[in-house]
């Protein structure tokens, strides 16, 4: 009995540790039903900086396996994500919203755009496996190849972005980014001036000689590009294009 409760204590501490690491703020699981059809479980973590990964899982599809979600949060209990096979591409988009304890919404199919609702979802205790994708990556794993791939409808065609990284020193990295979910922005590191590495982050502004400038997240599966100048600075590129989202590693 004594030993059981030292091994309990033991992993508690290490799954505490962990989620410190991390900068978890918020966990969550639930599982049920898509359209009172399809059974469903997923599980995710939110950090300190809104970003948010876990898993769902379709335990009676052909071959069942968890898929990669990643996503933000929106403030005030909502979660947009997106369901990402490894090689980038999105299968499914999920508009979440949790109040007191209880899971609503939908996941949207990028193709046909059909909505399924989450239906009878149960919160569950947070299964294993489904956490721990938001580890701050070590700089010295980042990985080179970074893209994702998403049916556009007013294109009727596969786009999405992709996002290199060279290593240039100790903490640094030069990039190169092309992102296009409606217009395109591309746009590279300057020679001489890499972007310097403060952990798993780095921010860089200035990009292409104009006043647009983005930070970047990495974690082992993927990175998180997110704007950080007003909208105006995106004329650098397109109408309102920037390099903003997710992008699944493809390269180590």
């Amino acid at each position: 009995m004594k030993l059981q409760k030292v091994v309990l204590i033991v992993v508690g501490l290490v799954f505490g540790l962990m989620a410190e690491a991390q900068d978890i703020v918020k966990r969550y699981a639930f599982e049920g039903t898509l359209n009172g059809k399809t059974a469903v479980r997923l599980a995710f973590e939110v950090n300190a900086v809104d970003i948010v990964a876990g898993a769902i899982y379709y335990p009676k599809a052909k071959n069942p396996a968890q898929i990669l979600l990643v996503g933000e949060s929106g403030g005030n209990g909502m979660y947009y994500l997106r369901e990402c096979q490894d090689n980038g591409y999105v299968t499914g988009y999920l508009t979440l919203e949790i109040k007191n304890g209880q899971l609503t919404g939908v996941w949207i199919n990028p193709k046909t755009e059909k909505e399924l609702a989450f239906t009878n979802m149960k919160s569950i205790s947070f299964p294993a496996g489904f956490g721990g994708k938001l580890v701050p990556e070590s700089p010295d794993h980042i990985g080179k190849e970074y893209g994702y791939t998403q049916y556009n409808r007013n294109y009727e065609e596969d786009m999405g972005g992709s996002a290199t990284f060279i290593a240039a020193g100790k903490n640094r990295v030069h990039f190169k980014i092309s992102n296009c979910p409606q217009n395109i922005a591309e746009g590279e590191s300057e020679k001489g001036r890499p972007a310097v590495l403060e952990g798993n982050h780095f921010k860089y502004l200035h990009v292409n000689e104009c006043d647009y400038g983005f930070e970047a997240y990495f974690y082992p599966r993927f990175v998180v590009l997110k704007s950080v100048t007003d909208e105006d600075t995106s004329s650098c590129f397109g109408q309102y294009a920037t390099f903003q989202g997710t992008y699944i590693k493809i390269k180590e």
